[in-house]
């Protein structure tokens, strides 16, 4: 539970795709908690290769943002001098398995398929 009470996702909360419908740009943190549906959104086709941004708590510093990878790991460039920010910053350089990266850590995420969203706007 972060700072506010939201409460990470979980299946009485209704469908994934519903509950990641209902954020759809505004900024929750903390949509997720561990790595489980990091492979539920990888087994739906959610996460786009290079441009998905997974932002994980790491109260009390700064969150860390990692990309995925075309191996589906979480991968950062690492943080440059004009990249902090009080709020979030890049992890330190390199490609994390997502299995200890999101390991009892909650997170949130940026950047998904939308095709698989939103079927019937592509469909046109």
């Amino acid at each position: 539970m972060n700072f506010f009470g939201a409460k990470p996702y979980s299946p009485e909360m209704g469908e994934l795709e519903d509950y990641l419908r209902s954020h759809e740009g505004v900024s929750v943190d903390n949509l997720f908690h561990g790595s489980e549906y990091f492979f539920i959104l990888k087994e739906k086709d959610l996460l786009v290769l290079k441009m998905t941004l997974l932002r994980v708590n790491a109260s009390p510093l700064p969150d860390q943002a990692y990309f995925v990878n075309e191996d589906f790991l979480l991968e950062s460039k690492g943080p440059k001098e004009d990249s902090w920010n009080m709020s979030c910053m890049p992890a330190p350089k390199g490609s994390y398995d997502p299995r200890e990266a999101l390991k009892n850590k909650s997170w949130s995420i940026h950047g998904l398929n939308l095709k698989v969203l939103y079927p019937e706007e592509f469909s046109k």
